[in-house]
């Protein structure tokens, strides 16, 4: 793949751009709405023809590109890779990395370089760093949406009102797209585990009537009870059983609030056949009993 002989800096029909003022940010991060994760520069390149990048020693802020049409090629850290539409590319902080639109069909991409000291927990979701992501769709179409609202409140300027706007709207696009997005399944350094616990999860949800024990999700998941118990906790911080009696309890509220079933039908269909012992474990999960929580208005 070859580096197109133009190097376009700036400049693409219908882009917006807005690198902050340093010393405005160094005030707003104080505030804790900003903190967490806030946005430096960030911007929209619409058929970002000959746009070209070169940082050998990377950039000071970690990256976020995500292209929305089009395509491109990035190096980071000598390792070559395609970004096409559908995909994101997180390029870490003080990582050198090359990138450059595709002359046949340059990308179009929203991009965000941010800070925070939440960021870690971002940017550590990629797989493989600076390797392209796909995107789930819907996440994709949302994403955008929250980039438009950023761009737009940045328009007002750069009051603490917009930059807290601002920064919500980074860390919410980063958390749909890295934490919602159903293409990049949580856990990706161990898929075989997380796999075996995906389905213990799905074992669970389709048998939320039957009165299974820790030996049935053990032997699901093909691990002993003690590391199965282990592995379960540390994964969802939740115990099997207590993960199990939260999915029926979720379950339950939802038969009282849209349906008219009598409690020990919804009981029956939540696994206990017990209609007093359903009453004590919904009342100990939810803090109420199952009939005052249907009389509760609700919305």
């Amino acid at each position: 793949m070859a580096v197109s002989n133009l190097k376009l800096r700036e400049g693409f029909a219908g882009q917006e751009m807005f690198v902050i003022p340093r010393p405005v940010l160094v005030r707003a991060r104080q505030h804790p709405l900003v903190r967490s994760v806030y946005p430096t520069d960030i911007g929209w390149f619409p058929t970002a023809a000959h746009h070209y990048r070169d940082r050998p020693n990377g950039a000071r802020q970690d990256h976020l590109m995500m292209c929305v049409g089009g395509h491109g090629h990035v190096v980071v850290n000598g390792q070559k890779a395609h970004l096409r539409a559908g995909e994101l590319l997180i390029v870490p902080r003080h990582t050198q990395h090359t990138y450059w639109a595709a002359d046949d069909d340059p990308w179009s991409i929203y991009w965000v370089h941010f800070l925070g000291e939440d960021t870690d927990y971002y940017v550590k979701r990629i797989p493989r760093s600076g390797q392209p992501v796909p995107i789930e769709a819907s996440a994709q179409n949302e994403a955008a949406r929250l980039f438009r609202y950023c761009l737009d409140a940045l328009h007002d300027g750069y009051g603490l009102p917009s930059l807290i706007y601002a920064a919500q709207s980074t860390q919410h696009i980063l958390s749909l797209l890295l934490y919602r997005n159903q293409l990049l399944p949580m856990e990706p350094r161990s898929g075989r585990r997380r796999s075996s616990l995906e389905s213990v999860v799905e074992y669970m949800q389709i048998n939320l009537d039957s009165p299974l024990r820790l030996e049935d999700f053990a032997r699901e998941a093909g691990m002993s009870v003690s590391h199965f118990s282990e592995i379960f906790r540390a994964q969802t911080g939740q115990s099997p059983m207590a993960y199990f009696i939260h999915l029926r309890m979720r379950l339950a509220c939802r038969l009282l609030d849209l349906s008219g079933k009598p409690i020990k039908t919804i009981a029956l269909e939540t696994g206990y056949r017990d209609p007093y012992y359903f009453s004590r474990v919904f009342k100990n999960s939810m803090g109420i009993a199952p009939g005052k929580y249907r009389n509760i208005k609700k919305g």
